[in-house]
């Protein structure tokens, strides 16, 4: 009978400590996730802070080149070419303003929860011609090659001015990663029911440790004053949430040793197709604009 009791006792001590022992893995899981959730916000609050002290900057930027050139224009007399120069660069630079408040608008309202697609039939060829028209003075600065292998007329039924965000916000980041002499491929196919935008350029490449970080929120793999391109890292994450938000997807695909990057964008048909025509099968609001 005792050495029953002593059994009993050892059993019931190995069970709590068993018990303890899970409690206090349990616990160290739980401390893990909260060092990692807590690493997270601040990563996060120094992205933002970085964030709006680098927008500050991509705003004020073309207003005060605006300003300076319209100056220019009003206070004394020019010859017509001259006209001609500033009024482009007032152009380019209004477009390129109105390009980053509009992604900044949709930032705003996929974080409102309040982005919903309305969707209509789409040229979606016609789309992409007319976005890479706009990117082709500045591709041509900067001696890259834009070519578009999508024939139209390709309709498809989404969300004309997310598709165009979409897409913009792909080719932006192609032409200004694209080192000169190098060329961006842009092709678009409909199968299955499905969307298929690919964006493929020339260049150094992405590492692959950094493919996913590409599509964070206010992440840019160049960061600081010193960082050679512009930007305030939404576009791409934008892009992502938008194709989700359809219950599509993005991909990347990257060569560091061909030189090559590759990001394809696929879009469902809606499960409710639309017959409303988009204008001209395009949404124009970002028509001529430049880059982000």
């Amino acid at each position: 009978m005792h050495d029953l009791s002593d059994q009993q006792l050892i059993e019931t001590l190995r069970g709590r400590f068993e018990l303890n022992r899970k409690a206090l893995f349990d616990l160290q899981a739980v401390t893990r996730q909260l060092e990692k959730t807590n690493q997270k916000l601040q990563e996060s609050e120094a992205l933002k802070s970085h964030f709006l002290s680098n927008i500050r900057n991509e705003i004020n930027n073309p207003l005060t080149a605006i300003l300076g050139w319209a100056k220019q224009m009003s206070g004394r007399e020019l010859k017509g070419e001259k006209v001609s120069a500033i009024a482009r660069m007032i152009h380019d630079e209004a477009f390129n303003l109105d390009f980053q408040l509009q992604n900044i608008f949709m930032a705003a309202e996929l974080e409102a929860g309040e982005a919903v697609p309305d969707f209509s039939m789409v040229d979606v060829a016609a789309m992409i011609e007319a976005v890479s028209e706009t990117l082709r003075e500045r591709a041509a600065r900067k001696e890259v090659s834009l070519k578009v292998a999508a024939e139209g007329p390709l309709f498809f039924s989404t969300d004309a001015r997310m598709l165009h965000l979409m897409i913009a916000n792909l080719l932006v980041n192609a032409v200004e990663y694209t080192p000169a002499g190098g060329a961006v491929m842009t092709k678009a196919r409909c199968d299955s029911g499905a969307l298929e935008v690919v964006v493929k350029n020339t260049g150094s490449g992405i590492p692959s440790q950094c493919l996913e970080m590409v599509f964070d929120r206010f992440r840019q793999l160049e960061t600081g004053t010193t960082k050679s391109h512009p930007g305030h890292g939404l576009g791409l994450s934008i892009t992502k949430a938008l194709s989700e938000l359809q219950g599509g997807a993005i991909s990347l695909n990257s060569d560091t040793e061909k030189g090559c990057t590759t990001v394809t964008l696929t879009l469902p048909e809606p499960a409710a197709g639309s017959d409303v025509m988009a204008e001209d099968g395009n949404f124009f609001l970002f028509l001529d604009s430049e880059t982000l």
